[in-house]
């Protein structure tokens, strides 16, 4: 009878701790690319964005290479969105360059900086994202100012 009882705890005791492990993954908040759509709202995103700056004289000509033919718009697409999928906490594994790498030698100015992330909130205006995840995705995105916006030197 003694071996019965505790085999009756110790199921017991496994099935309580799978609930709580359950519980508990449950209770842990949603990562910023599932709160903005995953993928699908990534890809919206992007088409937007890079519809809205290829339009943009003021910066335009840094994104030249994009809008040269349909598969470099396509490849610029598809690693932007691996780009903003992977910084939100996404699947996915972005595989293009670092961002100062990218950026060196291009001369992108803070001016041209400031309007491509005014782009990308009318995009995220446009697309009716939440305050809360659109001032997380800018959270992310921000402190990259400094490897895109470089010193000519």
């Amino acid at each position: 009878m003694n071996k019965y009882r505790m085999t009756i705890a110790a199921l017991t005791l496994a099935a309580c701790t799978a609930v709580n492990l359950g519980a508990a993954e449950e209770d842990k908040p949603a990562s910023l690319f599932a709160r903005l759509g995953g993928m699908p709202a990534v890809n919206a995103v992007v088409d937007d964005f890079v519809a809205r700056i290829l339009a943009d004289e003021r910066v335009n000509k840094w994104f030249a290479h994009a809008a040269s033919d349909p598969e470099n718009a396509r490849a610029y697409k598809a690693k932007l969105a691996d780009f903003i999928c992977q910084g939100t906490g996404g699947p996915c594994k972005y595989t293009g360059a670092d961002m100062i790498s990218a950026h060196r030698g291009r001369g992108v100015t803070e001016e041209a900086f400031n309007a491509v992330v005014g782009d990308l909130i009318a995009t995220l205006d446009k697309l009716k994202v939440p305050e809360k995840e659109k001032s997380q995705l800018l959270g992310i995105l921000g402190p990259m100012k400094p490897a895109i916006v470089q010193d000519k030197k």
